[in-house]
């Protein structure tokens, strides 16, 4: 997919002035990606229609998906300070602990960027009314997972994290249209997981899938598809950014749900918190 300044070069011939004016904004901007299309256009001094027919022209769909690739690609390209730079072998603790505390930052605002609001809102309206709620990963998501149903739990009601495949499986092959799934899966291509979750939507299932990349195999099955967004370094393992983020957007979803459950669900939440309470001395 071509970068966003690639993307300038193939189009210069027919950008207007209003456009190039845009582009310049853009390009001097510490952080374009953080910019509304009013406050753009404001700085440009052009109107927000121009700011249509520029992303419109460079090929992308939406506003939105024009400043999630100028986040991805500044943070590929020009890191804010040297703390937020690779991790280093020479790297002391606080050093590290700087480091990650700004690749997490810078994660948190592209993925914020990334959210659909309308989307993600259908989505938590579909959590709310589920009958059964189940969790499903695997590996380091299985953890994911099993946090996310710890959290939901509470509000009462039928609420699983399920890791082995098989009990997933099984699972998948009793559900109803009353079911949801949230599946998470970093890479989007985990097979286990794509298999129960095309069983869990044949039985008519909702799925909705956590991932990192739009452009995978459980993307594409997803009735609502959460992205998160994170630039990985050389010396961390895979998706150790991106659980941060995956975090994150589960604990935004059960916000949201004990918001829309009322009195009945802060009712709930205190009786799991009682439970809870009495177990410690």
């Amino acid at each position: 997919m071509a970068r966003f300044q690639e993307r300038i070069k193939q189009n210069e011939a027919s950008l207007t002035g209003s456009e190039k004016k845009i582009i310049t904004q853009l390009k001097k901007h510490e952080k374009p990606f953080l910019l509304s299309m009013n406050e753009l256009a404001l700085l440009s001094k052009v109107s927000e229609p121009s700011v249509v027919r520029l992303y419109k022209k460079l090929g992308y769909s939406s506003y939105q998906e024009l400043k999630v690739a100028l986040a991805q690609e500044l943070a590929e390209i020009k890191p804010a300070s040297k703390e937020s730079a690779d991790i280093e072998a020479e790297d002391l603790a606080d050093t590290v602990f700087v480091k990650m505390s700004e690749q997490i930052t810078a994660a948190l605002t592209m993925t914020k960027h990334a959210i659909e609001l309308e989307k993600i809102e259908e989505a938590i309206g579909k959590l709310h009314a589920a009958k059964r709620l189940y969790f499903f990963g695997q590996g380091l998501s299985g953890t994911i997972a099993e946090d996310g149903a710890h959290k939901f739990m509470r509000l009462g009601g039928m609420t699983l994290s399920v890791k082995d495949p098989h009990y997933q499986a099984i699972y998948a092959s009793h559900m109803d249209g009353g079911d949801v799934v949230v599946a998470i899966s970093h890479s989007g291509e985990t097979i286990d997981i794509i298999n129960v979750c095309d069983m869990a939507k044949s039985n008519g299932a909702c799925l909705i899938v956590i991932t990192s990349n739009k452009n995978t195999t459980l993307a594409s099955m997803a009735d609502y598809l959460l992205l998160t967004q994170a630039a990985e370094t050389n010396r961390q393992p895979d998706a150790m950014v991106s659980r941060v983020i995956q975090l994150a957007l589960i604990d935004t979803l059960y916000l949201r749900v004990a918001a829309m459950a009322g009195p009945k669900g802060k009712e709930n939440v205190n009786k799991s918190r009682l439970a809870v309470t009495r177990m410690k001395k």
